[in-house]
């Protein structure tokens, strides 16, 4: 409670402490008084309503209400209004409360209570521990999988919204909010009904939008409209009269009463005629006490009254105001702009949450909006007559990003589509790097608790000084008794030697020959304790004994400092013996003299030769092996026995195609493009190696080629002198140790020029 020491609204949401004047939020958590938890209060600013005064007119009866913007005529000003008297707060407070009577869904938040207070719509709805997305993309943008997990989630919130006959039309960075479990809500529905009731729209469903929704729509309407009344013939009430629920304090009518079927009004905590649970306390019967529940908003009062037929302005003139209107209140956010709803006749609808989630795409994966957002008259005026920013740092997603903001709305896919595609995104996910830290949790013993993780115990114990001390104790005591039971006995002649432990019954010779020999007292030998000295000693011999074994291994087995380094890029670490390559098996190179180790790199395989080709570069390739010659681009291709060997030397530039191995290797090598154009692709493997100035990513590709054929591939990309050199093997699915073999020789002998 320390933490809400700020102003109370509606008598019972207590605020943080603000600085003074800092009044103006969108967003604040509170902490209901009421149930003891805390909400989080959002805050719709009403337009100022400014009512014509006359000179003739006795005091009061002009001017604008006190309480804010849209308070009710005598209600004292600080106090909460749920039936305001200005039409335009009243449109907005239905249209929110409307969305509040929604079923909850899991990935939707909870609205609830709606009020007006002090010139502003509150809400007040479920505190949820999750971030914002906008919070995430401060950090810098996502990648195209985690985009598409995050889309997926705001699909299945739409989709739920939309099967009720309502569009969310608030759909923005800030109104998603991701879990720490990973997953997405979606927020602001009642937010963004409000803002649209204040911009003239209608944002709640007619009657027959949904099959399913029509009947209880049509019920909450009539509910409300008789609560409505019901509330206004309480203020009517002359003084002296007492009506129920007419006051304002907690517990006596702090909310509008639900209305049961027969249309009479029921005060909160009446019990299930009112609609409201009943207080949560342990006073006796008929006592007053106040509601501990949260409870939910009343239902929508019908069609605003200051609107025309049909629900919608009728003229140009209301059209263009609302417009202008719209522009101020929503602001320059382009997923709120989609073509449909910046034009001078708006038609909302439920594609226009589809361009919404398409700008949230972009957004997401490249982190700037597709449309500049400097303002809302320019905003609204790019969506209808240019097309948006090429999405090409989308990747796998650009077609999903283009089709879902395509200017025509019947264009715009739909949801089974959209999901389709999404998770044929999200599949191409790498797998996760658990790293080589696991725990492993042993099974649990007879009448163990599964539940509990194993106790983790202390370490660098290595002398257990408690069970010497407590040996050293019982020793003691029995000494002690062992001379009072001599001091007790009138014929003992000496004093009897305690009875020692097990473990120390073991009297070395001469202790033995000095218990025989007369007069001479025996003295007990002292226990055998270890010395932590002689333990440490010990180790460190043991440490000492490890190191001198290693370095003689290393001198032994290791290779000497002119062999070469096995593996991807082993290559590029090695050092020749000498400067000039020999002969060796070579296949269309020069020939000279000179070491062997530069044709015959150590470790490689028996059935293998190494070939200097004409394009300056060497590799280990399998005997026998034809040469292709180079293509147009850039490719040299060793083929043999259904597997071909693929090298690129230094095509392709980092200046042109950054210095990032890995986003190259997924997003733009070539040679990987069927895997991307590829509707059924795997990839596992994915990793990156820098040695010194050398970076290098490889990974392993699966994909069905043209003729249906599906192949098996390794992938090693590497940077050298600024430019890609790429080894790429290639052969049957059902093969994949021979290819490992040929790409583990490849790349192990691969030397660019």
């Amino acid at each position: 409670m320390d933490a809400y020491a700020g102003r109370v609204l509606a008598e019972r949401y207590r605020l943080p402490l603000r600085p003074a004047g800092d009044e103006d939020f969108a967003e604040t958590r509170a902490f209901d008084t009421y149930s003891a938890q805390e909400v989080l209060l959002r805050q719709v600013p009403l337009p100022e309503v400014v009512e014509a005064e006359f000179a003739d007119a006795e005091p009061g009866a002009g001017g604008r209400p006190p309480g804010g913007a849209g308070a009710r005529p005598g209600r004292r000003p600080g106090t909460a209004d749920r039936s305001p008297h200005d039409p335009v707060a009243r449109r907005a407070l239905e249209a929110a409360a409307a969305a509040a009577q929604l079923p909850d869904h899991p990935l939707l938040d909870q609205v609830f209570d709606v009020f007006v207070q002090d010139g502003s719509l509150w809400i007040a709805g479920e505190l949820v521990a999750a971030r914002p997305l906008s919070a995430l993309l401060a950090e810098g943008p996502l990648t195209v999988q985690r985009a598409a997990e995050i889309a997926a989630d705001v699909l299945t919130a739409l989709r739920a919204l939309h099967a009720h006959g309502w569009t969310h039309r608030n759909l923005t960075a800030r109104t998603v909010l991701v879990c720490h479990d990973g997953r997405a809500m979606l927020t602001g529905l009642a937010v963004g009904a409000a803002q649209e009731a204040l911009c003239g729209g209608d944002p709640v469903p007619r009657e027959g939008a949904g099959p399913a929704q029509a009947e209880p729509r049509v019920q909450m309407r009539k509910q409300a409209a008789t609560a409505h009344g019901a509330a206004e013939g309480a203020r009517a009430v002359p003084a002296g009269v007492t009506a129920a629920g007419a006051g304002e304090g907690p517990g006596t009518g702090a909310y509008p009463a639900r209305v049961g079927g027969d249309g009479a009004g029921a005060a909160p905590g009446a019990g299930p005629s009112g609609g409201l649970p009943a207080p949560r306390s342990a006073e006796p019967p008929g006592a007053s006490a106040p509601d501990l529940s949260i409870p939910r908003v009343p239902a929508p009062a019908g069609p605003p009254q200051d609107a025309a037929p049909g629900g919608r302005p009728g003229a140009a003139l209301a059209a263009e105001r609302a417009r202008q209107a719209r522009l101020q209140v929503i602001g320059p956010v382009t997923e709120r702009w989609a073509p449909e709803l910046a034009g001078p006749q708006a038609s909302p609808g439920a594609a226009a949450d589809l361009w919404a989630v398409g700008a949230l795409l972009f957004r997401c994966v490249q982190g700037r909006p597709p449309f500049p957002e400097e303002s809302s008259v320019e905003l609204a005026r790019l969506v209808r007559a240019q097309l948006p920013a090429a999405a090409d740092g989308c990747g796998r997603l650009r077609p999903v990003v283009e089709a879902l903001l395509s200017r025509d709305p019947a264009a715009r896919p739909g949801f089974d589509e959209l999901r389709v595609l999404l998770w044929s995104v999200i599949r191409t996910a790498p797998e996760p790097d658990l790293g080589g830290v696991l725990v492993t949790v042993p099974a649990p013993g007879a009448g163990g608790d599964p539940r509990r993780l194993p106790i983790v115990r202390r370490r660098g114990e290595l002398v257990r000084t408690g069970r010497s001390r407590r040996g050293a104790a019982r020793r003691a005591r029995a000494d002690r008794a062992a001379a009072g039971t001599a001091r007790r006995s009138p014929d003992a002649v000496a004093p009897r030697p305690a009875k020692r432990p097990k473990r120390q019954r073991a009297a070395p010779v001469a202790g033995a020959a000095a218990l025989d020999r007369p007069g001479k007292p025996s003295k007990p030998s002292k226990p055998q304790r270890h010395n932590p000295r002689h333990l440490g000693r010990l180790l460190l011999a043991l440490i000492l004994l490890l190191v001198v074994g290693a370095v003689v291994y290393a001198m032994v087995f290791l290779p000497k400092a002119g062999s070469r380094a096995s593996g991807p890029g082993g290559a590029m670490q090695a050092t020749a013996a000498s400067g000039t390559p020999s002969q060796g098996g070579q296949h269309g190179g020069a020939s000279g003299t000179g070491s062997p180790q530069t044709t015959a790199p150590a470790g490689l395989a028996d059935g293998f030769e190494v070939r200097k080709d004409p394009e300056g570069f060497q590799v280990g390739v399998r005997n026998g092996w034809q040469r292709r010659a180079a293509n147009d681009r850039g490719q040299v291709r060793y083929v043999g026995g259904g597997y071909e060997l693929v090298i690129v030397p230094g095509r392709d530039t980092t200046a042109k195609f950054g210095a990032d191995p890995m986003a190259y290797q997924q997003d733009k090598e070539p040679e990987l493009a069927p895997y991307r154009g590829s509707g059924w692709a795997t990839a596992s493997g994915l990793r990156r190696t820098d040695v010194g100035r050398t970076a290098m990513a490889e990974g392993t590709f699966t994909w069905k080629d043209s003729s249906g054929r599906e192949v098996y591939v390794r992938n090693l990309a590497m940077i050298h002198d600024g430019r890609y050199h790429l080894v790429q093997v290639i052969g049957p699915h059902g093969d994949r140790r021979e290819v490992d073999r040929y790409y583990d020789q490849a790349t192990g002998s691969y030397r660019p020029a």
